[in-house]
């Protein structure tokens, strides 16, 4: 398995320790408000790695934290708190708004069928560790003390700025890094945020250089190392957090202990809507709640986001929703075909190609989680088998494929049911009723089967249904 390295801009081996285990960090939400399908589409594309990297023989170690503490309205270091403005408005303290929208967030990991990441480790409960790795910095030289803080100095690092290619004597103060005048370089950023003498928060602890909260970028750097050691194998964020945030996360963690962060560094690109960045800044956002408000099934937005390979920018759009549906109804048709088996028969031309399907979705899985390339071969196996007679002696067959299409895509697909005896005996009656040429009767009854979510196709040997 190979992904794109997005530090040597090439394709890297993936690689395990001697047990088999990758270990993966992804950066998770920030628990001020809910997110939105811009910010799904990145933890979902890291579902899918995590799921591909099983398929493939490894044993992923996965975690995903969560922001509860640190990020400020600026990806620099200005401005306030996320979660202390969001508790502001809402009357509440910065610790109740957290433990909502984690709620929230948590919740929504089991309805979009999520692995269940080894580990969700919240900011605010690791401020030791944080405070350990300022002093392991602070050590080597690598920080300087100003009136608001403790920052670190970009300077001191030779390579610094390397994930982003940033020039660092070309970086000028302005939209991504906000210029504090006792700052000595514009790249300096927060390792600890003072609390100012005349304010009292929600979130603050001592500290060694007076009480205060943690910068952004130290909280990943330090649960990274305490979850997972370093190097990582595999470091996955969104696109937007190269200049900054994984910029400086690389730079602190390399500082203090003299070796790699990460030995694969994946990146999510953008989402737009209509062209433009789909942000909350920019009011331009979906919910799940919007996507269900719209009829669809939260799996169809798991195809959706698949149908575009995760280093590529995806336009949302209802068309694409629309596809994904049609997609998600073919894997379904293929699935009810377990229930509607005709008899005796050679199983074996159809399990071989179940089974090479199986082998095409994995070697394109391989190849840096191509994606679409993958859900193009299941929609040939699907739509080739949608009306191809099939013997019981392909069941077992049908059903391990299913249930591995399910491992890695999350899909659900093994859960559909049998028809329920109602429905069976109106499917019975149609027959029935086209047997002695009562199309009349029979369209009835294809009716009354739709109105009931049932579709049914009429082939050279019988009826076959699936869900509509």
């Amino acid at each position: 398995m190979k992904l794109r390295d997005t530090l040597s801009r090439q394709l890297q081996p993936v690689t395990a320790d001697d047990s088999g285990v990758v270990s993966v960090y992804s950066c998770g939400p920030t628990v001020y408000d809910y997110p939105h399908l811009g910010n799904w589409y990145a933890f979902l594309r890291w579902d899918l790695l995590i799921r591909t990297l099983r398929a493939d023989g490894f044993k992923p170690v996965w975690v995903m934290n969560i922001t509860d503490v640190g990020h400020l309205v600026s990806d620099g270091d200005e401005g306030e708190d996320k979660l202390a403005k969001k508790a502001r408005s809402e009357r509440k303290t910065a610790y109740e708004v957290a433990d909502f929208y984690t709620s929230y967030f948590l919740e929504a990991l089991k309805r979009l069928n999520f692995t269940a990441p080894d580990h969700l480790p919240k900011a605010s409960q690791h401020i030791e560790q944080q405070i350990s790795l300022i002093e392991e910095l602070e050590k080597k030289g690598f920080t300087y003390l100003i009136d608001d803080g403790v920052y670190y100095d970009t300077a001191k690092l030779a390579d610094y700025g390397k994930l982003a290619k940033l020039d660092k004597e070309g970086v000028q103060a302005g939209a991504r890094v906000e210029f504090n005048p006792q700052k000595r370089n514009a790249t300096d950023f927060a390792l600890w945020k003072l609390t100012p003498a005349n304010q009292v928060r929600d979130m603050e602890w001592d500290s060694p250089w007076g009480k205060g909260f943690p910068g952004w970028h130290l909280e990943c750097s330090a649960m990274c190392r305490h979850y997972l050691g370093q190097p990582i194998n595999i470091h996955a964020g969104g696109i937007d957090h190269i200049p900054v945030h994984h910029t400086n996360e690389l730079a602190q963690s390399e500082a203090a202990y003299d070796r790699p962060l990460a030995k694969i560094w994946l990146h999510s690109d953008f989402i737009t809507v209509n062209g433009e960045k789909m942000s909350k800044s920019l009011n331009n956002f979906y919910t799940l709640e919007d996507i269900e408000a719209k009829g669809y099934d939260l799996r169809v937005l798991r195809l959706a986001v698949f149908s575009v390979r995760y280093r590529s920018l995806a336009d949302f759009n209802w068309d694409m929703m629309e596809a994904a549906d049609r997609r998600l109804s073919r894997l379904q048709a293929l699935s009810a075909r377990r229930y509607q088996l005709q008899g005796a028969g050679e199983a074996d031309v159809l399990a071989s190609r179940l089974q090479t399907t199986l082998e095409e979705v994995g070697r394109e899985l391989a190849d840096d989680l191509n994606s679409p390339k993958a859900l193009e071969k299941l929609d040939e196996v699907a739509q080739g088998l949608a009306a191809e007679k099939m013997p019981d002696a392909v069941k077992p067959h049908l059903e391990a494929f299913i249930r591995e299409v399910d491992e890695i895509f999350g899909l659900k697909l093994s859960e559909l049911a049998d028809l329920r005896p109602e429905q069976r005996e109106l499917l019975d009656k149609r027959a029935a009723a086209r047997e002695v040429g009562d199309f009349n009767l029979g369209d009835r009854l294809r009716e009354e089967l739709s109105a009931g979510g049932i579709k049914v196709l009429d082939t050279d040997y019988g009826q076959i249904w699936r869900p509509s």
